[in-house]
């Protein structure tokens, strides 16, 4: 009997992630986050109609990331979970969160997860045993299709990067550039705060993935994204399949249940599970079939001084944002 959560799952990946969770023979129940009731209640619908699943299969649960007081109602409303998928998220605005002190891209990705999930254990909701999935993504390495697109670390992120990829947005011009330097920067932090509490955590399993860059109809990532690679990808997303950069949302979407199924979990505690090198040695695309452990192509990915300083700098940020709001912080309870 195992209950997953999954944040973001009005539609995308989160989605169709639960209608095929819930043909596994483990699972006894979807909990899954919206940011309002009529969503909420629209997936539910969803979901009923593609699984024939009775409602009492799901819960939905209403949560904004952005917002301090409906992440803590949310842990309220959560039951206990034996898996936990951090879905949510996506591609900033270039909007500065002034509650946090963060980039909306770090709270919706990073910031707003690790109050969820600090919240879930120090209500005893995620517990011993149960894992914790965080959705990080493949160009927190380089990859050379995106090449001049995203900040280039030359395998060194350091202290200083994490700190201010936290504090500032990521400042480039054209403005797409930027969107997806802030994009990088919060799924390199997120990996490394999430990474470190496969140390400090050890009872529960702690690891990340990411689907692969997939570009369909059905998921609104590139929705999101600014021109000129918004119009390109709603007008002709053929033309990255064909140049081997992106795959089908159905692979994204094995990548997530590979990792949240099973009796036993498949790949250690604390590795990033993202495509392997393609066309002999190069990492082109987001879009190999077979996942390896990332943390062998950058550095910075596999740094535990740096996976420590990026958690206390995080919950450095998170307490300063409950204080910002007037909400008290729970104290996290070791599991």
């Amino acid at each position: 009997m195992v209950c997953i959560a999954i944040t973001g799952a009005s539609s995308g990946l989160g989605l169709y992630t639960c209608q095929k969770l819930a043909a596994e023979s483990e699972v006894t129940k979807i909990v899954f986050t919206t940011r309002s009731q009529a969503k909420a209640d629209a997936t539910l619908d969803t979901l009923v109609k593609t699984t024939g699943k009775d409602k009492s299969f799901f819960q939905g649960v209403i949560m904004d990331l952005l917002d301090l007081n409906s992440i803590e109602g949310a842990v309220a409303a959560f039951p206990a979970v034996d898996r936990l998928c951090l879905n949510a998220g996506g591609l900033g605005q270039l909007k500065w969160h002034a509650e946090s002190g963060a980039n909306d891209a770090m709270v919706s990705n990073v910031l707003g997860h690790a109050v969820l999930v600090d919240g879930l254990m120090g209500a005893k909701k995620l517990s011993a045993g149960a894992r914790v999935v965080f959705i990080g993504s493949e160009v927190s390495r380089q990859i050379l299709s995106f090449k001049g697109l995203l900040p280039d670390y030359m395998c060194c992120f350091t202290e200083d990067h994490m700190k201010k990829a936290i504090a500032t947005n990521y400042f480039s011009f054209p403005p797409l550039r930027a969107q997806l330097g802030d994009y990088k920067n919060c799924k390199i932090v997120g990996q490394l705060y999430f990474g470190h509490l496969a140390v400090k955590e050890p009872k529960i399993h702690w690891t990340s993935t990411s689907p692969g860059a997939v570009l369909d109809k059905r998921v609104d990532f590139a929705g999101h994204a600014m021109f000129p690679f918004g119009f390109l990808a709603a007008a002709i997303p053929g033309l990255f399949a064909c140049i081997q950069v992106t795959h089908p949302l159905e692979e994204g979407v094995d990548r997530y249940v590979d990792m949240l199924t099973g009796p036993e979990p498949k790949y250690p505690a604390g590795s990033m599970m993202f495509s392997d090198v393609q066309c002999g040695c190069l990492m082109w695309g987001a879009n190999s079939k077979h996942m390896v452990d990332n943390r062998k192509f950058a550095p910075y990915l596999d740094d535990p001084a740096l996976n420590e300083k990026t958690y206390a700098e995080v919950q450095r940020v998170t307490r300063n944002w409950h204080s910002n709001v007037g909400v008290p912080k729970p104290q996290t309870m070791q599991v």
